[in-house]
């Protein structure tokens, strides 16, 4: 068997659009230089420029996560002094999110001339409408979202819990069974109360990946992240789980042993010998 290298005089190419709104930039940008570079095609060939064209409508529509619209900053230096400016993301959504969006995808492309080649397939646009029509592009579906995350805290526990829908109620705690890794039945019962709670036990597996304290804190933990990863799944829940308290990251921690004492607050009873 030959090893297969595409011609670059032979490769088709073909026109997609993708729709901006609501998605991340870093995901939307990892998609788009995916089709780029050509690795969504069987032919893909790293030293050939064997990608498609792209256009992204929307781009004022763009989500950035977390708090990077106040903290992430664009730097540009004109080598003269001074020259150095920084722009806030926010800023930069709001008046040039053609832009951001360009950067984005152009830090995700090779570095060198194969990369800049790439780069001049790519067309961003602020609203829904585009000039390609006589390209007749082929829309690019959103991927629906097949997990739902949720980072649970509790005393110096910490567990990060994903579940799967459609599923058959298996939950896996660090690549174990819960039942082999939680013995006692109070634990159990402890992180699956908000399955049991809201009667979605056997809709999900989970898994599980805890770290840091006893079980006791494990298991509290493990509770904080199915009560919030099921808030992201069906957020009509969220009242029924909120009233219960498990959307609450519980503080209660043990208190620090104190100088001269045997515990918190445990003094050591006077002896004259």
């Amino acid at each position: 068997m030959k090893t297969f290298m595409a011609n670059p005089e032979n490769v088709e190419r073909k026109w997609y659009v993708v729709d901006a709104t609501g998605m991340p930039l870093g995901r939307l940008a990892s998609q788009v230089a995916a089709i780029l570079r050509g690795k969504n095609k069987p032919t893909y060939t790293p030293h050939v420029d064997t990608g498609d064209h792209v256009i992204v409508i929307n781009s004022d529509k763009v989500v950035l996560t977390g708090k990077k619209l106040i903290q992430k900053q664009h730097v540009t230096y004109s080598g003269y002094i001074g020259g150095r400016k920084e722009t806030q993301y926010k800023k930069m959504i709001e008046e040039k999110s053609d832009k951001a969006v360009e950067i984005a995808v152009k830090g995700m492309l090779p570095k060198n001339s194969l990369g800049r080649k790439m780069f001049t397939k790519l067309r961003v646009y602020k609203g829904p409408e585009h000039n390609h029509e006589a390209q007749k592009p082929t829309a690019i579906p959103k991927a629906k979202k097949v997990q739902f995350l949720g980072t649970g805290r509790r005393k110096e526990s910490v567990a990060r819990v994903r579940l799967l829908p459609n599923g058959k109620g298996q939950i896996t705690v660090n690549k174990l069974p819960y039942d082999e890794y939680f013995k006692l039945e109070t634990l159990k019962l402890v992180a699956l109360q908000p399955l049991t709670l809201t009667n979605t036990r056997e809709k999900y597996d989970i898994f599980v990946n805890v770290y840091g304290g006893g079980l006791s804190g494990q298991a509290g933990a493990i509770c904080h992240g199915i009560a919030r990863a099921l808030n992201e799944a069906e957020p009509n829940l969220r009242a029924e789980l909120k009233a219960a308290g498990m959307l609450t990251r519980d503080p209660r921690m043990k208190e620090r042993k104190k100088y001269g004492l045997k515990k918190a607050r445990k003094a050591s009873h006077f002896s004259k010998r």
